[in-house]
């Protein structure tokens, strides 16, 4: 799994060293870092490739004594949480609250979630506690049964590893994988599993489906073909070879040009969400099982995946088919460029920040999704690394396609990590 967060401010001083571990590459696109001398040691040790206009340190004591937390990412509070009397929280992601905690959670004078709660029923049953906020939902789970991850891959191994009469919840859901899985096995053993979705084998239905909860829904996939699950997917040869020729994915799915080759070899895809193709590959997707949310032919010129990139009005102008600038730390728009020529040949993706003048702003506006900042302002002309060696000819600009398979992504004014 890697990260690419793309931020104005990144504030690195809270960081917290295990949320992190998962990830075999972080990339950081920002403005403003701001570190102390632990949280440097944090991130030297963990794979972190950090671009930056402006490295500040300063320690958190500067920031005056308080007892407020900001969590971005998971928090577990349990019977062992210890905290200062009277704290203040703010989660933006999911809070894991375990079997027993009721006491830990009265040493909270506020908690704040915005995103997803998950608790046992016997805690769900107490809400709402007094301070909480919830900008999101709750999720509750029998006290009894394992918590797993909320995409949960069943493999081969689980029904001779997991003990009898023994239940398992998935907040999201849980996928058939192998098509050598036992459920009978399971059946045997009297497990049982709770989650809101289901992906099942043809062949497992009828010995599978009596194990989930009736409430789950239940999604039917083909024997033979290869599960997926990953937020963006680059079809190229490597992919399938890992993966087969008949794909179901679960995520959204990008195929450029330069893989034709490799969609040739595709006999069935079925994804759920997006597949955003190049153009040349439109009749090939014709040719062979496709079945999505949504299928995007991108036409024109691709920008992507860069810290900096710059349109100006004679590129647009030379791009009769439109160009699309994506994944993007900065994108800079000359103030010569009409916005009625904005509106007619660029599209803007996934990118932290586009700099314009104020004539401009309401055209690339229109033109945007996932943006977290779109206006005039003054850049410095230099980057700096993490620590101080930053000239930019030093930084490897070798970075994977902004599609790349198994990769987060994060864009936001300010980030806490």
């Amino acid at each position: 799994m890697k990260l690419r967060i793309n931020c104005e401010t990144c504030d690195a001083r809270k960081i917290n060293e295990e949320n992190y571990k998962e990830f075999s590459q972080i990339k950081i696109y920002t403005e403003e870092l701001l570190v102390d001398d632990r949280s440097k040691e944090v991130l030297n040790r963990l794979p972190f490739n950090i671009k930056a206009e402006e490295v500040r340190s300063k320690d958190l004591s500067e920031d005056g004594p308080n007892k407020n937390i900001n969590i971005n990412g998971i928090y577990e509070i349990t019977p062992e949480s210890s905290v200062a009397d009277g704290t203040a929280i703010v989660i933006n992601g999911v809070l894991k609250v375990a079997p027993g905690s009721q006491e830990a959670l009265k040493k909270f004078s506020r908690i704040t979630v915005n995103g997803l709660i998950l608790c046992p029923k016997s805690i769900a049953a107490l809400l709402p506690l007094p301070g909480l906020t919830i900008n999101g939902m709750t999720k509750a789970y029998p006290d009894e049964y394992v918590l797993l991850e909320n995409r949960y891959k069943l493999d081969k191994y689980f029904p001779m590893r997991v003990p009898e009469n023994s239940g398992y919840y998935a907040a999201s859901f849980i996928y058939d994988s192998d098509i050598t899985i036992d459920f009978g096995k399971l059946v045997e053993k009297n497990i049982k599993f709770s989650t809101e979705k289901v992906y099942i084998r043809k062949s497992h239905i009828e010995t599978a489906i009596p194990l989930f909860n009736i409430e789950a829904e239940i999604v039917e996939i083909p024997d033979d073909c290869s599960v997926v699950v990953a937020d963006q997917n680059e079809i190229d040869s490597n992919f399938v070879d890992t993966n087969g020729e008949s794909l179901y994915i679960i995520g959204n799915v990008h195929i450029s040009a330069s893989n034709k080759e490799a969609l040739g070899r595709i006999k069935s895809l079925i994804v759920e969400g997006n597949i955003t193709a190049d153009a040349d590959c439109e009749q090939m997707l014709k040719e062979i099982y496709v079945q999505c949310d949504k299928l995007i032919i991108s036409r024109g010129k691709v920008i992507e995946d860069v810290a900096i990139a710059t349109i100006d009005k004679g590129t647009l102008e030379d791009a009769l088919s439109g160009i699309i600038v994506r994944d993007c730390a900065l994108l800079k728009i000359d103030k010569d460029v009409p916005p009625e020529l904005i509106r007619q040949r660029l599209k803007v993706r996934d990118c932290a920040k586009v700099t314009c003048t104020s004539e401009q702003k309401a055209a690339v506006s229109s033109v945007s999704s996932d943006v977290a900042f779109i206006g005039t302002d003054s850049i410095k002309s230099l980057f700096g690394n993490l620590f101080g060696s930053g000239a930019e000819e030093s930084y490897d600009n070798t970075a994977p396609s902004a599609f790349e398979d198994d990769t987060k992504y994060i864009n936001a004014e300010y980030y806490e990590l």
